[in-house]
């Protein structure tokens, strides 16, 4: 998984027209994979992911959006196979946060992937 939200990191900070979108987005994302016994974190600063990072369960850092699912819905989610507006709607997927960092989130998957 870390390897793919390295990628997701690289997309993202490389995409021009997401930059445009996120420009000034500053936001803690937990995400809590609920069958895997590590949780990961993006540290978004002035639109770009400054940071990904892998730790166990159970230390989480302060955040202010915190997705959870399984670890196949967390993997699809950041690759680009699954829409998190229809996993959330299906009961797959927890958002917890405000309503601007989801906005965001799905902005961006509809800018990476076509997405919506």
């Amino acid at each position: 998984m870390l390897s793919v939200l390295e990628k997701f990191k690289i997309d993202v900070n490389a995409n021009a027209q997401i930059q445009r979108i996120v420009k000034g987005w500053n936001t803690e994302i937990l995400l809590e994979e609920k069958d895997a016994s590590a949780s990961y974190f993006l540290d978004v600063k002035d639109g770009k992911i400054d940071s990904v990072r892998q730790f166990e369960k159970g230390s989480d850092p302060d955040h202010q959006t915190k997705i959870v699912c399984d670890q196949e819905i967390m993997q699809g989610l950041f690759e680009g196979r699954v829409n998190a507006i229809r996993a959330n709607n299906d009961g797959l997927l927890e958002i917890y946060g405000g309503m601007s960092d989801q906005v965001k989130f799905d902005a961006i998957a509809i800018i990476l992937w076509g997405i919506c």
